[in-house]
């Protein structure tokens, strides 16, 4: 297996520009097509259609480079459990990658429409032995889902239904690029934010109506969530000194 075709970027290359450089934007074919060859190919997903079913075995590693997914854990008896809400870029695949268990035990469903890169998994392990700053990219994506887990707990075992949104706001900010001068839109659905923070839809909707006593909120119709560059330099510093 070559490691790059003639003509094509490597890895790494992809990895700068769909990962390191995503801040939130919306790639286009167009843009991704010298990024392709035999190994790396683009589809698309649509909302509400699965990414990955409990149970399927590791085919490729996957990058989402646009859209959101939701990774839900389905017990025995089919009760459900919304474990991460999370946005592009992410990669899908890499702990199946490294383990003797290539199943996956999660449903991901695509939150929105996702725009994604499946990579043949010997050319990925190839490449990122290959090239540290490829590899780097990769821990970078495992160092971000051990830290979103573990604050995750640490909201709810330790911050109030208040703190533990604020705290949700400033992740959402943080992802959709933490532009200081735009407002910022909270479209998903209440009952997925709950389940994201660990609390009720009650709990949320008290904390929420705590931001709206305070000036920190406005819920538009539909149950959007919008924040004025104002507001959410304020939720910022209420953040950084919990």
């Amino acid at each position: 297996m070559q490691a790059k075709e003639h003509g094509k970027r490597s890895l790494r290359e992809l990895f700068e520009f769909t990962y390191l450089n995503n801040k939130g934007r919306q790639f286009t074919r167009e843009e991704l097509a010298p990024y392709l060859n035999s190994y790396i190919t683009l589809r698309t997903v649509e909302k509400g259609e699965d990414i990955i079913r409990p149970m399927d075995t590791l085919r490729s590693i996957n990058l989402i480079v646009n859209g959101k997914a939701y990774f839900i854990r389905v017990s025995p008896r089919g009760d459900m459990n919304m474990l991460a809400a999370t946005a592009a870029p992410m990669f899908i695949g890499i702990t199946q990658l490294f383990s003797d268990d290539k199943n996956f035990y999660s449903q991901i469903l695509a939150a929105e429409k996702c725009l994604m890169l499946d990579i043949d998994c010997k050319y990925f392990l190839q490449e990122i032995k290959a090239d540290g700053d490829a590899a780097m990219v990769v821990i970078d994506s495992l160092s971000r889902i051990i830290e979103r887990n573990r604050a995750r707990m640490d909201r709810m075992m330790f911050l109030s239904s208040t703190d533990n949104l604020l705290a949700y706001i400033c992740r959402k900010w943080l992802e959709q690029g933490q532009f200081s001068d735009k407002p910022l839109y909270i479209k998903e659905k209440h009952g997925v934010i709950a389940t994201d923070m660990g609390v009720s839809v009650r709990t949320l909707y008290r904390a929420i109506n705590k931001l709206k006593e305070e000036n920190l909120i406005t819920v538009m119709n539909g149950g959007v969530m919008m924040f004025t560059p104002e507001q959410l330099e304020v939720i910022r510093r209420r953040h950084e000194n919990m």
